[in-house]
């Protein structure tokens, strides 16, 4: 009996130590996303803005300025006033932005994922600035008062070393 068993258990033994063929590696495909209406053009548009100094962005602007144009024009606007990070230009962006959010065309529709989030970016840009604006104004005052206290505590000095009866 242990000769019939022995074979059995050894191929068991085998069978368990043998390694698992490994899984099939998983197929993936990668999709090609391509965005409607533009979209595409618009952040190639802005990448390319990115690189731009102020006075070509003051130029570029110029230029967008004389054309005449719809949804795509104003969300190019836009994008230039956003990054010449000026308070007044932003607030000049979501302007922009408010007329591609508030448009009906098929054309603006395509964009307004953009737009609100542009409209929320610039937001909190300009949040950001006035805040480092307040910041700037609070340090300044900081340094006058500063300045005014170092001020007095030299002319105290002054006096109490002008002071008679003072031991030395």
């Amino acid at each position: 009996m242990k000769t019939k068993i022995l074979p059995l258990l050894l191929i068991s033994l085998l069978t368990a130590c043998a390694t698992p063929p490994p899984p099939e590696a998983p197929t993936t495909t990668v999709k090609l996303v391509t965005t409607a209406g533009g979209m595409d053009d618009l952040l190639t548009y802005h990448q390319s803005l990115r690189r731009l100094s102020q006075q070509e962005l003051g130029r570029e602007l110029q230029a967008l300025n004389a054309r005449q144009g719809g949804a795509m024009l104003a969300m190019q606007k836009a994008m230039v006033l956003g990054l010449t990070h000026d308070a007044n230009d932003l607030a000049r962006a979501q302007v922009q932005l408010g007329a591609v959010l508030n448009a009906t065309d098929s054309d603006a529709a395509a964009l307004k994922p953009l737009a609100q989030l542009l409209v929320s970016n610039y937001a909190e840009m300009r949040r950001l600035s006035d805040n480092a604006e307040k910041a700037g104004q609070q340090a300044k005052e900081s340094q006058r008062r500063m300045d005014q206290l170092s001020e007095k505590l030299e002319a105290l000095k002054n006096i109490e070393r002008t002071l008679p009866g003072q031991a030395k």
